[in-house]
Protein backbone atom coordinates (compact mmCIF):
# COMPACT_ATOMS: atom_id res chain seq x y z
CA UNK A 1 0.00 0.00 0.00
CA UNK A 2 1.36 3.41 -0.97
CA UNK A 3 1.21 6.03 1.79
CA UNK A 4 0.80 9.80 1.58
CA UNK A 5 1.15 12.30 4.43
CA UNK A 6 -0.54 15.66 4.89
CA UNK A 7 0.77 18.22 7.37
CA UNK A 8 -1.92 20.87 7.54
CA UNK A 9 -4.75 22.44 9.49
CA UNK A 10 -7.94 20.75 10.63
CA UNK A 11 -11.15 21.94 8.94
CA UNK A 12 -14.42 21.01 10.70
CA UNK A 13 -16.41 21.40 7.45
CA UNK A 14 -14.44 18.60 5.78
CA UNK A 15 -14.05 20.74 2.68
CA UNK A 16 -10.40 21.66 3.08
CA UNK A 17 -7.38 20.95 5.26
CA UNK A 18 -6.49 17.55 6.64
CA UNK A 19 -10.03 16.18 6.31
CA UNK A 20 -10.24 16.93 2.58
CA UNK A 21 -6.69 15.69 2.02
CA UNK A 22 -7.42 12.31 3.58
CA UNK A 23 -10.64 11.91 1.62
CA UNK A 24 -8.78 12.77 -1.59
CA UNK A 25 -5.94 10.31 -0.89
CA UNK A 26 -8.49 7.54 -0.50
CA UNK A 27 -10.03 8.30 -3.91
CA UNK A 28 -6.62 7.50 -5.43
CA UNK A 29 -6.30 4.23 -3.47
CA UNK A 30 -3.49 5.69 -1.38
CA UNK A 31 -3.41 5.31 2.40
CA UNK A 32 -3.58 8.70 4.07
CA UNK A 33 -1.68 9.74 7.19
CA UNK A 34 -1.98 13.15 8.82
CA UNK A 35 -0.24 15.53 11.19
CA UNK A 36 -2.34 18.39 12.55
CA UNK A 37 -0.46 21.72 12.46
CA UNK A 38 -3.39 23.90 13.54
CA UNK A 39 -7.03 23.78 14.57
CA UNK A 40 -9.58 26.04 12.92
CA UNK A 41 -12.94 27.26 14.12
CA UNK A 42 -14.85 27.68 10.89
CA UNK A 43 -17.93 26.91 8.85
CA UNK A 44 -18.72 27.26 5.16
CA UNK A 45 -19.20 30.98 5.95
CA UNK A 46 -15.54 31.44 6.87
CA UNK A 47 -12.89 31.10 9.57
CA UNK A 48 -13.51 32.63 13.00
CA UNK A 49 -10.28 31.59 14.71
CA UNK A 50 -7.13 29.53 14.17
CA UNK A 51 -5.25 27.83 17.00
CA UNK A 52 -1.62 26.76 16.58
CA UNK A 53 -0.53 23.31 17.73
CA UNK A 54 2.32 23.75 20.26
CA UNK A 55 5.71 23.26 18.57
CA UNK A 56 6.79 20.31 20.72
CA UNK A 57 3.56 18.49 19.89
CA UNK A 58 3.92 19.22 16.18
CA UNK A 59 7.46 17.87 16.22
CA UNK A 60 6.44 14.78 18.21
CA UNK A 61 3.55 14.02 15.84
CA UNK A 62 5.88 14.06 12.85
CA UNK A 63 8.81 12.16 14.34
CA UNK A 64 6.66 9.47 15.96
CA UNK A 65 4.93 8.81 12.64
CA UNK A 66 8.03 8.93 10.44
CA UNK A 67 10.09 6.73 12.74
CA UNK A 68 7.55 4.01 11.98
CA UNK A 69 5.83 4.55 8.62
CA UNK A 70 7.39 4.82 5.15
CA UNK A 71 5.92 7.86 3.40
CA UNK A 72 5.86 7.84 -0.41
CA UNK A 73 4.76 11.47 -0.84
CA UNK A 74 3.97 14.38 1.47
CA UNK A 75 2.14 17.68 1.18
CA UNK A 76 1.99 20.66 3.48
CA UNK A 77 -0.98 22.97 3.69
CA UNK A 78 -1.74 25.57 6.34
CA UNK A 79 1.42 26.30 8.34
CA UNK A 80 0.63 29.20 10.62
CA UNK A 81 3.95 30.85 11.35
CA UNK A 82 7.72 30.82 11.07
CA UNK A 83 8.24 28.43 13.98
CA UNK A 84 5.96 25.86 12.35
CA UNK A 85 7.68 26.34 8.99
CA UNK A 86 11.12 25.82 10.55
CA UNK A 87 10.11 22.58 12.28
CA UNK A 88 8.56 21.17 9.13
CA UNK A 89 11.55 22.19 7.02
CA UNK A 90 13.99 20.60 9.45
CA UNK A 91 12.11 17.29 9.56
CA UNK A 92 11.51 17.11 5.81
CA UNK A 93 15.27 17.28 5.41
CA UNK A 94 16.02 14.85 8.25
CA UNK A 95 13.70 12.17 6.88
CA UNK A 96 14.62 12.85 3.24
CA UNK A 97 11.06 13.19 2.00
CA UNK A 98 11.78 13.78 -1.67
CA UNK A 99 8.24 13.78 -3.12
CA UNK A 100 7.18 16.94 -1.33
CA UNK A 101 4.27 19.10 -2.53
CA UNK A 102 4.12 22.58 -0.99
CA UNK A 103 0.71 24.23 -1.04
CA UNK A 104 1.68 27.73 0.17
CA UNK A 105 -1.51 28.81 1.94
CA UNK A 106 -1.09 32.51 2.70
CA UNK A 107 -4.74 33.37 3.30
CA UNK A 108 -7.95 31.35 3.28
CA UNK A 109 -10.43 31.30 0.42
CA UNK A 110 -12.66 33.59 2.49
CA UNK A 111 -9.81 36.05 3.10
CA UNK A 112 -8.64 35.08 6.58
CA UNK A 113 -4.91 35.98 6.84
CA UNK A 114 -2.54 33.08 7.59
CA UNK A 115 1.10 34.03 6.95
CA UNK A 116 2.77 37.37 7.67
CA UNK A 117 5.44 38.89 5.43
CA UNK A 118 8.35 37.51 7.48
CA UNK A 119 6.74 34.05 7.48
CA UNK A 120 6.47 34.15 3.69
CA UNK A 121 10.16 34.99 3.38
CA UNK A 122 11.05 32.09 5.69
CA UNK A 123 8.85 29.74 3.66
CA UNK A 124 10.68 30.83 0.50
CA UNK A 125 14.06 30.17 2.12
CA UNK A 126 13.25 26.98 4.05
CA UNK A 127 10.56 25.04 2.19
CA UNK A 128 10.66 26.11 -1.46
CA UNK A 129 14.14 24.64 -2.11
CA UNK A 130 13.01 21.26 -0.73
CA UNK A 131 9.82 21.03 -2.76
CA UNK A 132 9.40 18.75 -5.73
CA UNK A 133 6.36 20.89 -6.59
CA UNK A 134 4.87 24.11 -5.26
CA UNK A 135 1.25 24.97 -6.11
CA UNK A 136 0.44 28.68 -5.61
CA UNK A 137 -2.78 30.27 -6.79
CA UNK A 138 -2.63 33.73 -8.35
CA UNK A 139 -2.63 35.65 -5.04
CA UNK A 140 -0.03 33.32 -3.55
CA UNK A 141 2.15 33.70 -6.65
CA UNK A 142 1.93 37.46 -6.19
CA UNK A 143 2.95 37.16 -2.54
CA UNK A 144 5.91 34.93 -3.39
CA UNK A 145 7.22 37.17 -6.19
CA UNK A 146 5.95 40.70 -5.58
CA UNK A 147 4.61 40.67 -9.16
CA UNK A 148 1.12 41.26 -10.47
CA UNK A 149 -0.30 37.90 -11.60
CA UNK A 150 -3.56 38.45 -13.44
CA UNK A 151 -2.94 37.17 -16.97
CA UNK A 152 -1.54 34.01 -18.56
CA UNK A 153 1.66 35.85 -19.48
CA UNK A 154 2.06 37.07 -15.90
CA UNK A 155 1.43 33.52 -14.62
CA UNK A 156 4.32 32.29 -16.74
CA UNK A 157 6.64 35.05 -15.53
CA UNK A 158 5.76 34.38 -11.87
CA UNK A 159 6.20 30.62 -12.28
CA UNK A 160 9.69 31.12 -13.72
CA UNK A 161 10.64 33.44 -10.84
CA UNK A 162 9.36 30.98 -8.22
CA UNK A 163 11.15 28.13 -9.99
CA UNK A 164 14.41 30.07 -9.62
CA UNK A 165 13.95 29.91 -5.81
CA UNK A 166 14.62 26.19 -5.79
CA UNK A 167 11.59 23.92 -6.29
CA UNK A 168 11.92 21.44 -9.16
CA UNK A 169 8.43 22.26 -10.46
CA UNK A 170 6.01 25.17 -10.04
CA UNK A 171 2.29 24.92 -10.80
CA UNK A 172 0.58 28.31 -10.86
CA UNK A 173 -3.14 27.71 -10.60
CA UNK A 174 -5.30 30.02 -12.68
CA UNK A 175 -8.68 29.27 -11.19
CA UNK A 176 -9.31 32.96 -10.56
CA UNK A 177 -8.41 34.16 -14.06
CA UNK A 178 -11.13 35.77 -16.13
CA UNK A 179 -12.53 33.81 -19.06
CA UNK A 180 -14.13 30.49 -19.94
CA UNK A 181 -11.03 28.33 -19.47
CA UNK A 182 -9.50 27.17 -16.20
CA UNK A 183 -5.75 27.23 -16.87
CA UNK A 184 -2.95 25.85 -14.71
CA UNK A 185 0.64 26.46 -15.80
CA UNK A 186 3.48 24.06 -14.94
CA UNK A 187 7.15 25.09 -15.11
CA UNK A 188 9.92 22.53 -14.62
CA UNK A 189 11.89 19.87 -16.42
CA UNK A 190 13.14 22.53 -18.88
CA UNK A 191 9.67 23.19 -20.27
CA UNK A 192 6.39 24.99 -19.69
CA UNK A 193 3.14 23.05 -19.88
CA UNK A 194 -0.45 24.23 -19.76
CA UNK A 195 -3.40 22.27 -18.44
CA UNK A 196 -6.83 23.53 -19.47
CA UNK A 197 -10.41 22.62 -18.63
CA UNK A 198 -13.67 24.46 -19.34
CA UNK A 199 -14.41 26.81 -16.47
CA UNK A 200 -17.33 25.87 -14.24
CA UNK A 201 -19.13 29.16 -13.66
CA UNK A 202 -21.29 30.27 -10.74
CA UNK A 203 -19.35 28.39 -8.07
CA UNK A 204 -18.10 29.91 -4.82
CA UNK A 205 -15.84 27.14 -3.58
CA UNK A 206 -14.02 26.19 -0.42
CA UNK A 207 -11.05 23.82 -0.48
CA UNK A 208 -10.35 23.50 -4.21
CA UNK A 209 -6.66 24.23 -3.75
CA UNK A 210 -6.30 21.72 -0.92
CA UNK A 211 -8.00 18.98 -2.94
CA UNK A 212 -5.88 19.73 -6.02
CA UNK A 213 -2.57 19.54 -4.16
CA UNK A 214 -3.73 16.42 -2.28
CA UNK A 215 -4.70 14.73 -5.54
CA UNK A 216 -1.27 15.51 -6.99
CA UNK A 217 0.40 14.16 -3.85
CA UNK A 218 -1.60 10.95 -4.08
CA UNK A 219 -0.58 10.53 -7.71
CA UNK A 220 3.08 11.00 -6.81
CA UNK A 221 2.76 8.47 -3.98
CA UNK A 222 1.25 6.01 -6.44
CA UNK A 223 4.29 6.35 -8.72
CA UNK A 224 3.23 8.94 -11.30
CA UNK A 225 5.67 11.61 -12.42
CA UNK A 226 4.82 15.28 -11.83
CA UNK A 227 3.23 15.88 -15.23
CA UNK A 228 1.10 12.72 -14.98
CA UNK A 229 0.07 13.52 -11.41
CA UNK A 230 -0.96 17.08 -12.32
CA UNK A 231 -2.93 15.93 -15.34
CA UNK A 232 -4.81 13.26 -13.39
CA UNK A 233 -5.46 15.64 -10.48
CA UNK A 234 -6.75 18.32 -12.85
CA UNK A 235 -9.37 15.95 -14.23
CA UNK A 236 -10.36 14.80 -10.75
CA UNK A 237 -10.78 18.35 -9.43
CA UNK A 238 -12.70 19.48 -12.51
CA UNK A 239 -15.25 16.69 -12.00
CA UNK A 240 -15.48 17.44 -8.27
CA UNK A 241 -16.12 21.13 -8.98
CA UNK A 242 -18.79 20.34 -11.57
CA UNK A 243 -20.72 18.42 -8.92
CA UNK A 244 -19.88 20.68 -5.95
CA UNK A 245 -22.25 20.39 -3.00
CA UNK A 246 -23.77 22.77 -0.48
CA UNK A 247 -23.65 21.53 3.11
CA UNK A 248 -24.11 24.91 4.77
CA UNK A 249 -25.13 28.49 4.05
CA UNK A 250 -21.75 29.59 2.67
CA UNK A 251 -19.33 28.31 0.07
CA UNK A 252 -19.78 25.03 -1.76
CA UNK A 253 -17.46 22.06 -1.19
CA UNK A 254 -15.99 19.86 -3.87
CA UNK A 255 -17.85 16.58 -4.24
CA UNK A 256 -15.37 13.92 -3.13
CA UNK A 257 -17.91 11.09 -3.05
CA UNK A 258 -17.83 10.44 -6.81
CA UNK A 259 -16.55 7.13 -8.23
Amino acid sequence: MKVALTIAGSDPTGGAGVQADLRTFSKFNVHGTAVIASLTIQSTLGIQEVVKIPPHLLRKQITTLLDDVTIHAVKTGMLLDGETIEIVGELLKKYRLARYVLDPIIRSSTGYPILKKDDIELLKKTLLPQALLVTPNLKEAEALTGLSVRTEKEMERAAIEIHALGPRYVLVKGGHLEGDTALDLLVGGSKIQRFRKPRVHDRRLHGAGCVFSAAITAGLAAGLNVEQAVRKAKGFVHQAIQSAVSVGRGRQLLNLTLD
